[in-house]
């Protein structure tokens, strides 16, 4: 709880280089003692295979993938935006399971990749979509890029 209030004050603050001093000053101090704690843990008691033995041998292994944040500023501490953005492919996997065959699968991924980045770049998926699908035909191939969705306009 202590480092996740660290973390809303530094993104707070006004650019990356001023969450990184933040994080050098507050946070790390913090991180180095959950993992002093995870370590003193680790080797002072047996452990039974569990979920506790396997969240601290997951910690102690990815240390150095978890400590990232702390010397980049614009990094975050989790990946709740990138699993917030892969949640509706998760979620409609079952639904997507069977799609006749390997080409509709990939046309499907490039279908749900469009929409996604569309939804990134705060463009309404359906009006992007219609528009690109009347106007593709009649557009050389040398200028399907304009089509892509960073790089459309109306």
């Amino acid at each position: 709880d202590k480092l996740f209030k660290l973390e809303r004050e530094a993104w707070l603050l006004a650019d990356r280089k001023a969450r990184k001093e933040f994080r050098q000053i507050k946070t790390k101090k913090l991180v180095e003692l959950i993992f002093e704690q995870i370590q003193k843990y680790s080797y002072d008691t047996y452990l039974p295979k569990g979920k506790l033995k396997t969240a601290i041998e997951y910690m102690l292994v990815r240390k150095q993938a978890f400590c990232v944040f702390l010397e980049h500023g614009d990094v975050r501490i989790d990946n709740n935006v990138s699993e917030r953005a892969i949640r509706p492919l998760t979620i409609g996997r079952k639904n997507w399971l069977f799609f006749g065959s390997e080409k509709g699968g990939q046309a499907a991924a490039n279908i749900i990749s469009l929409i996604q980045t569309c939804r990134k770049l705060k463009i309404n998926p359906s009006e992007y979509l219609e528009d690109v699908l009347r106007r593709i035909t009649d557009l050389p191939q040398d200028k399907l890029k304009q089509l892509l969705p960073q790089n459309w306009k109306k």
